[in-house]
């Protein structure tokens, strides 16, 4: 495959907000013709319901019924329309929300088959998912339950099986190109490589404001965004960044730099700085 032809990505997460952690990154691709398919194991309805956490500290003669009367099917149907609106703000449409529960998910032999037959329908060349390491490279394991880690198994050995030939199936098998976690997983001095989403930060922004069923406000989401895709990309020496880890080292043809780095390395400071405080 030539590299300027488009490429078909898979999302893989726990939760629908674990989108944005790679929303800048998948709004560019989708924007450059390659084809995007974002899954979420899980509606989300276990997770972030800060208006009923809320609610329940509250005396009981103080709470609100319509918040404490809601159903898991309402609350579902709201995150499921958060979701799609954050998922189309990237250019995104094909976005799928599977059936099984969340607090806790669990890695099951039908989360893997479902999985897998994601992989034979898209059969994409670039899988983004959780990490699969329990506690960033040194895989220091804790003993407490993680939708995002188990969401990490389950595809890990969904795209191991998709890639194997089953014994009394015609099925044709589907090696994965190259998978990236999101940095947000890990410390900096794990990031393999960041991705600049400068032009995107504002996109990213009104995706927080979007799951507004997780208490998100404006000042909330811009506050997140500084704290995050701008810590990364102080780090990446430009406005805002998403990091990824690769699951594998590269093999290149050459050794390749990119013009990002041969800019940095040649122009004014003055330029650096204005370039980091937006002004370039």
């Amino acid at each position: 495959m030539m590299q300027n032809q488009s490429l078909r990505f898979l999302v893989v997460k726990a939760h629908p907000h674990d989108f944005t952690h790679c929303a800048g990154t998948c709004g560019i691709h989708a924007s450059q013709g390659d084809s995007i398919t974002v899954v979420s194991m899980t509606n989300g309805v276990g997770t972030h319901n800060e208006r009923l956490y809320d609610e329940l500290l509250k005396p009981e003669a103080e709470q609100d019924p319509e918040i404490i009367n809601q159903s898991a099917d309402d609350y579902a149907r709201l995150k499921e329309e958060e979701f799609r609106k954050v998922c189309a703000l990237f250019g995104v449409t094909d976005v799928r929300i599977l059936d099984f529960p969340d607090k806790p998910f669990h890695n099951t032999p039908e989360a893997v088959e479902v999985l897998r037959q994601i992989i034979y329908d898209v059969r994409p060349h670039v899988l983004i998912t959780q990490r699969p390491h329990l506690s960033g490279r040194n895989a220091m394991a804790s003993g407490a339950h993680n939708d995002h880690d188990e969401t990490a198994f389950a595809i890990m050995e969904a795209q191991g099986l998709a890639g194997t030939p089953n014994y009394g199936s015609r099925q044709r098998p589907h090696t994965i190109a190259a998978t990236y976690y999101p940095g947000v997983y890990y410390m900096q001095d794990e990031i393999d490589f960041y991705v600049d989403i400068s032009d995107w930060k504002e996109k990213r922004v009104e995706a927080e404001i979007l799951f507004s069923s997780q208490g998100h406000t404006e000042t909330f989401a811009r506050k997140r965004i500084e704290l995050h895709t701008g810590h990364a990309g102080w780090y990446a020496r430009t406005g805002y960044a998403e990091g990824f880890v690769r699951a594998n080292p590269e093999v290149l043809s050459r050794i390749h730099v990119p013009e990002t780095a041969l800019r940095r390395a040649s122009e004014p400071r003055q330029n650096y700085l204005k370039r980091l405080a937006g002004e370039l």
